[in-house]
This record gives C-alpha cells, structure tokens and sequence, in this order.
C-alpha cells in the first residue's frame, strides 16, 4: 500500500532495516533526502535517537498510536478522490554490511522482447518470507503482482504457519534466506509431513549457502529448486538449478539471460576462467540505477559492469564460483581456484 502511494504522488521509496544502529539510520536518512517516515512491525522508541532533530513532514506508525506519530490509518478519508499511478515507484536501498553505499532503483520500465516473459496472467501464489528492507523482498513482491499471482506475506518467519500457508493457500513460488531453509531442516519432521505438492519454484538465495543445505533442498524439492545469486547494486545474476548441483558443486550458477560477468584483478584486468578475482556483472539494473555513497562500494564502469565486493572465478563453461569477499583477499587474483 505504501509502494503504490509512492508511486502515485511521485515520491521515491526507502527501505531501512530496522536493526542497524540508530546512528546508521540516522545517517541513511539523511543522505537519502527522506521527508517521512512511517513505521511498521516495531515501536517507533527503538529509533528514536535516529529521528532527533529531523525535520520530517509525516512521521506515522502502522501497529500502534505512539506520541509524535500520526496513527497511519488515520491519515486515509472515508471517500478519496481516485489518483492513479504508475504500478512501481522509484526505490532507493542501501547496501548490507556497512551500509555505506545506496542503490536508487528508477521507476519500473518494459524490459526489451529479448528478455520480457510473455504478458500470461499466472495462477498461483507467491510466498514472501523476506524483509521488505532487502531488495530481494521488494523485487519478490512486484514479480508475484506483475504475474498476477497472489501474495502472502510473513512479517516473521515460522516453519509451522510457512508450512501451513503454502497448504492452505496453494502456495506456488517461494524464494527465501538460507537462514530460512535451515530453520526448516531442523525441524525436518514438520516438513516431512507437509503438504508442499502445489510449489513449482523454491529458490535460496541472499547470502551463502552451506552445500549440505542445498543438496537436502534439491533431494527434497527436486527439479523446483534452485540458487539465487546477485546483490543490491546488480539485482540477480545467476542461477544454478538443481540438475548441476552434483556436477557443478560449489557453483552458484552461470548469467541468467541479459546479465554477463566478468572476473578482474585488482587493476581492473580480465582473468581467464578459473583464475580467483572480483566479480564484476552488468544487469539491466546496473544500467539504469544510481549509485551513491563510498567510492569502494559504488565502483561502476562505462560499459555498464559494477563492483560486487565478491572474490570469485569462472569455469570453463562460465559457471559462476564465489571464493568470499573481495576486499578480504587482496591477492586474489593470484591464486588459482581450487
């Protein structure tokens, strides 16, 4: 609801994690140019050193009434004027870790024939267990609206009321944290006896997965399931589906269509494949979005391809190996892959 009010008065929408320091918000506030603020899921007293001083014109909250805050729902008349808009605002992000560096995301355009699904209402229901803070969960979001599916959302994670959701609501797409499945395998009895027949997608993605993880995911999903790799700066990259997991164990998949990557020194050179050094991809979202904050995090080049801050390699028939984070290993592009 928020996102569409954004998109409808031309407003650009920030998505901040609420468990950073009050200090960083504060910080990302303010670089971002923010004029409200609403708050969701937590008491608005966990940040409140963060909006000291701000000269904000809304602060409101959704749960709750708390002193200095509009009551959100409040704010909407018995019977309002239609105002139309666009169906995706502007989204602005920032980097995880430091969060030194944004990504402001332009408003949602047509992409070219060449990489557009064809326009086919789905059925089905998409299942977001992720932060809405994390662009994943946004981009998850406004996926499972554009297909027309409908959108069940879990505000915190449950292995019993997942599993009973994707039952009860014919749950067809779910893509979440590693985080997420491994609280799900242990307690692997409750997923034994679940009813996941209606699933036609499961993917893990977000951070690094353990092997074991993965290869109980494939064992018990099958031809569903898949890995996810990308970063806020470059939205997805790769996938590896679950037919090259014994085959290509370690890997996070090759370029999904319109992305590409490159592998780099630390002088800016091409690596051949299965030599270790920074990865560097260029996405449709490397090409339209803003970058700001530290020069480390926000390295971007002529032809498109951004800095991912992670050390990697590529194989012989371009599957893509992650080997850590760049900054950590210096020397990366001097040692061979293992």
């Amino acid at each position: 609801m928020i996102a569409i009010a954004c998109a409808k008065i031309d407003a650009r929408l920030l998505t901040l994690d609420p468990d950073l320091p009050a200090s960083m918000i504060r910080q990302q506030l303010i670089a971002s140019g923010a004029s409200a603020i609403i708050v969701g899921d937590m008491a608005p007293v966990r940040i409140a050193a963060a909006l000291d001083g701000l000269s904000l014109r809304l602060r409101a909250s959704m749960d709750a009434t708390y002193p200095g805050f509009f009551n959100f729902w409040d704010l909407f008349p018995p019977v309002a004027q239609p105002r139309f808009g666009r169906v995706q605002p502007s989204l602005m992000a920032w980097t995880s870790g430091a969060g030194k560096a944004y990504v402001a995301l332009p408003r949602r355009r047509a992409a070219p024939a060449s990489l557009s699904r064809p326009a086919v209402r789905e059925e089905g229901a998409s299942l977001i267990t992720l932060p809405m803070h994390h662009t994943w969960g946004c981009m998850q979001f406004w996926s499972a609206l554009a297909a027309g599916r409908e959108v069940i959302m879990m505000r915190a994670f449950n292995s019993s009321e997942a599993l009973d959701a994707i039952r009860a609501r014919k749950v067809t797409h779910w893509w979440a944290f590693p985080e997420t499945f491994l609280e799900l395998k242990r307690r692997g009895n409750l997923l034994a006896a679940a009813d996941t027949s209606s699933l036609k997608e499961v993917m893990i993605g977000g951070a690094a997965a353990p092997w074991a993880l993965k290869a109980w995911l494939a064992d018990i999903f099958g031809a569903i399931f898949s890995e996810a790799y990308g970063s806020t700066q470059t939205g997805h990259i790769a996938t590896l589906p679950a037919e090259a997991f014994a085959t290509k164990r370690g890997s996070c998949g090759r370029p999904i269509r319109g992305a590409a990557v490159e592998i780099r020194d630390a002088r800016g050179q091409r690596l051949p494949p299965g030599v270790v050094g920074e990865i560097w991809a260029r996405t449709p979202r490397t090409l339209e979005c803003e970058l700001g904050g530290e020069a480390r995090q926000v390295r971007r080049d002529a032809e498109g391809f951004v800095a991912t801050c992670d050390a990697g390699h590529l194989d012989q028939d371009g599957f893509l190996y992650l080997a850590g984070r760049a900054a950590a290993a210096p020397d990366a592009a001097d040692r061979k892959a293992g």
